[in-house]
């Protein structure tokens, strides 16, 4: 019997485009053939898209030290050490994009890509220190470039653009076209950025979208949800979908999810409620969904706490992790230099 041979397009689409970025670095040493097309931005970029996104948290801030550590969330619910950064100053994070970590600090931006080792520094926009500022990242396919926005708040709201590889210092953008509520989630999703925004004149809140390929605003609608005063909502992603997450404080959290991006159509798709869980005690809901496992579980983070959520029973287990403050974030593995193409 003649062994089988298995078409080309099949190993690379249905193959190696499945496989970890770990994988496929040392696959490029199989044959030119494989090392060429894994080496191409079309595998990068397609690749990217399909890789599935994982829980980090940074830790290790203790000044003087050095750096700073950053784990991974197993499937078995433990923190497993991954890499490690240089120590920064005044650090926060800033979430749009999974396919990078960036730190905010002192003096500017970190950008990471990890698992390439991949990593640049990005000054302050002209107004000084980031912190305060919402901030916002994504990479834009049409140009083969990450691009940075920032917003100051005081005593305007004006708008900073930075080209991460071209640009040497941040540019004027223009102005939102209403006042923003400070964040530190822009979700990046089919080439805007989401931010929330609220009308001081008519007191309405909508979304503003700014186009990261030709620098534009947009505003949309927020789905029509009941007015409560101890309600605190915040922009998200999950699954690829806008998700706007409105939680009610010691009660519950509804998480409406924007389905049909063209038309404007938004579904409340789920329900956390703080119904007798751990210790047959009401669980304090104060948080916000941050990612949907592979099992189906919801993780739920607050700036103490996590929590994962099953949708299937209802049921809510808080996760062994627990600190002052734990900085937490998305990242999806991928082979997109930082500095792009």
């Amino acid at each position: 019997m003649e062994g089988c041979i298995i078409p080309e397009d099949l190993i690379i689409n249905d193959i190696l485009m499945r496989l970890p970025v770990k994988s496929l670095l040392r696959f490029r040493s199989v044959c030119k053939a494989w090392c060429s097309e894994i080496s191409s931005r079309h595998f990068k970029e397609l690749h990217g898209q399909r890789s599935q996104p994982n829980i980090y948290r940074l830790s290790g801030f203790r000044k003087g030290s050095g750096f700073m550590k950053i784990e991974r969330l197993t499937e078995e619910g433990s923190l497993q050490q991954y890499c490690m950064l240089p120590w920064l100053e005044d650090l926060g994070l800033v979430i749009s994009s999974h396919h990078l970590i960036v730190v905010s600090f002192k003096y500017g931006y970190l950008l990471s890509n990890p698992v390439m080792r991949d990593s640049i520094y990005v000054p302050s926009p002209s107004w000084g220190e980031p912190e305060g500022h919402p901030v916002g990242f994504g990479f834009v396919s049409s140009l083969g470039k990450y691009k940075m926005v920032g917003i100051i708040l005081d005593p305007k709201d004006t708008c900073e653009v930075f080209t991460v590889g071209i640009d040497r210092s941040w540019r004027k953008g223009i102005a939102p076209p209403r006042s923003l509520i400070i964040s530190d989630h822009m979700p990046y999703i089919n080439g805007n950025l989401h931010m929330l925004s609220e009308d001081l004149v008519n007191e309405d809140e909508a979304v503003l979208v700014f186009n990261l390929e030709d620098e534009s605003w947009s505003v949309m609608a927020l789905p029509d949800v009941p007015d409560i005063v101890e309600m605190s909502c915040e922009l998200r992603e999950m699954q690829g979908f806008l998700c706007y997450s409105c939680c009610i404080c010691l009660e519950r959290i509804d998480i409406w999810m924007l389905r049909d991006y063209t038309n404007n159509v938004w579904s409340k798709d789920l329900v956390i409620d703080g119904n007798p869980g751990v210790s047959n005690k009401r669980w304090s809901v104060d948080g916000f969904p941050l990612e949907v496992l592979a099992d189906g579980r919801i993780f739920v983070g607050t700036d103490y706490e996590w929590f994962y959520y099953d949708p299937r029973d209802g049921s809510i287990q808080k996760a062994d992790c627990k600190g002052s403050n734990l900085f937490t974030t998305v990242y999806s593995e991928n082979l997109v230099p930082v500095l792009g193409f």
